[in-house]
C-alpha cells in the first residue's frame, strides 16, 4: 500500500547545467498524490551532503523518486557529484523498506549499480530505466506503476505483478524513442 510519495529532484537541465525553472517534479507529484490521498513531500537536491542531511531524517514516505539526470555510472546532482554505489555514510534503518524509482536515463542498464543501490537503500524494491527518457514519460510510467502497485494493498507486489505492468504497458514503449525492444522500465 503506498502512503506517499517523497521526491528528491535535482537542478540541470539536459545539458547538465544548473536550471531553476524547467525541471520540477514537484508540478506533477503534488497533484497527484493528491488526487490518489497519498501524502507527497518534496526537496530539491544539489549535492551528496545534501542527500546524507535528508537521509539522516525519518522519511515517512514509503516510496523515494530520484528525479533528475543519470547514466550508467549512477545519478547525477547539480553540483557534479554523482549518486552510486561508492557513496559515502549509511542509509538509516529508520528509512528501510521502501520503494526507490531513479526517474532517470540509462541507470537500469547498470544492474551492478542498481542492486549495490537497492541493498543501500534496503529497499523492497528500486525501478531504473534502461534508456533515454524524456520526463513526460517518465511520469506516465511512474504514475501508472504507483497506481498498479496500489492496488495490490491486499498483497504485497511482486516481480510477477511488474512483469504483469510490464506487458499491460508495452505499447507505450516507443512513446519515448524509435525502435526500443525491452521495456524501458527494469524493476530489482
Amino acid at each position: 500500500m503506498i502512503t506517499g510519495v517523497r521526491v528528491f529532484d535535482t537542478v540541470l537541465n539536459s545539458s547538465n547545467i544548473k536550471d531553476t525553472a524547467s525541471r520540477n517534479s514537484a508540478d506533477f507529484w503534488r497533484p497527484f498524490c493528491k488526487s490518489a490521498g497519498w501524502d507527497f513531500a518534496y526537496e530539491r537536491i544539489h549535492s551528496l551532503a545534501d542527500l546524507e542531511y535528508f537521509f539522516s531524517k525519518k522519511i515517512k514516505e514509503n516510496v523515494i523518486i530520484f528525479s533528475g539526470h543519470g547514466n550508467e555510472e549512477g545519478f547525477r546532482l547539480s553540483n557534479g557529484d554523482v549518486f552510486d554505489k561508492e557513496i559515502n555514510g549509511v542509509f538509516p534503518e529508520k528509512n528501510h523498506g521502501k520503494t526507490i524509482i531513479f526517474s532517470s536515463c540509462l541507470m537500469g542498464k547498470n544492474d551492478d549499480l542498481c542492486k549495490e543501490l537497492k541493498s543501500f537503500f534496503n529497499a523492497d524494491f528500486l525501478f531504473a530505466y534502461r534508456h533515454l527518457m524524456k520526463d513526460r514519460f517518465c511520469f506516465l510510467h511512474e504514475s501508472i506503476l504507483l497506481t498498479v502497485m496500489q492496488q495490490h494493498s491486499t498483497k504485497k507486489f511482486t516481480l510477477e505483478d511488474f512483469e504483469y505492468f510490464q506487458s499491460q504497458t508495452a505499447f507505450m514503449k516507443n512513446m519515448n524513442q524509435k525502435h526500443v525492444k525491452q521495456h524501458p522500465m527494469v524493476c530489482f
